[in-house]
């Protein structure tokens, strides 16, 4: 009996790596299609989601491929990061490691992460910059001390999932200060408008004693429109949100067909 479970567990670790040395294997093939299908310096990370493999390769359905690259240059921005989320490809078992003519995905989620090292590059004099979200008592707090911001600022109307909060690091009037903005984030087609609207410098009422040039010109520095190029896969951007220390614009695509061609895909109604 005891040789029979020592042999049994054998077969199990044997199986395991053989499941996982397969899964590597399709990883790699995969990985590199996608760095040719997103135009990308180097191959991504793919993972391939769910165990046993070999079960998915043999129907040719993997339920789940999650797509990953960092510090990507996208035009002026150099540190992008794009994210992808394929459900269900559909691969034939004999092409996995063969390659394949196309690779067939029922649903895709990606996203493309603009960080803050890219936003700080947008605003000229700023040497320091955070980027966070904000919720709903964040945004009462602000109301409740709007004498404390800038004239003409008003928080009123904004939601949470459509803003963000930056605070950048810059010298006004001669001094090294601390500016607050709340801003809203717009999608423009495909590209990223900021649009502030609650500026507060230093602490208490500074900010409503800066001359109106100065106000002015705060407006105008973070007023911001940013070209992230497209997301991965031909999705269709329809989210943008701020995150901890960036923002990310995200979008879905269904049945999408991955070729040696350009990617199609039907859009999001």
């Amino acid at each position: 009996m005891k040789k029979i479970i020592i042999g049994l567990i054998v077969a199990i670790v044997l199986l395991v790596a053989v499941d996982f040395a397969a899964a590597s294997a399709a990883e790699y093939q995969v990985s590199t299609r996608m760095r040719e299908q997103l135009s990308l310096p180097d191959d991504p990370a793919v993972k391939i989601n769910g165990f046993p493999f070999l079960a998915q390769a043999f129907a040719g359905d993997y339920r789940k491929v999650d797509v990953s690259a960092d510090r990507l240059t996208v035009g002026q921005l150099k540190e992008v990061g794009v994210r992808a989320e394929l459900y269900h490809v559909r691969v034939p078992f004999g092409q996995v490691l063969s390659g394949t003519p196309s690779i067939h995905v029922d649903d895709a989620q990606g996203s493309l992460l603009i960080t803050k090292d890219d936003l700080i590059k947008q605003f000229p004099g700023v040497t320091k910059l955070t980027v966070q979200p904000i919720d709903y008592g964040a945004l009462d707090g602000a109301l409740q001390e709007s004498a404390n911001a800038a004239p003409g600022s008003t928080v009123t109307g904004i939601v949470p999932d459509q803003a963000v909060r930056l605070v950048g690091t810059m010298s006004v009037l001669g001094q090294k200060m601390d500016v607050s903005v709340i801003a809203v984030l717009q999608l423009a087609g495909r590209q990223i408008q900021i649009s502030p609207r609650d500026i507060r410098v230093g602490s208490g009422a500074a900010a409503a004693k800066l001359p109106q040039v100065v106000q002015t010109g705060l407006r105008s520095l973070f007023t911001v429109r940013i070209d992230p190029g497209t997301l991965p896969f031909a999705v269709t951007p329809t989210t943008l949100q701020a995150v901890d220390n960036g923002l990310l614009i995200s979008g879905v695509a269904h049945d999408l067909v991955i070729s040696s061609g350009p990617t199609t895909a039907r859009a999001e109604n």
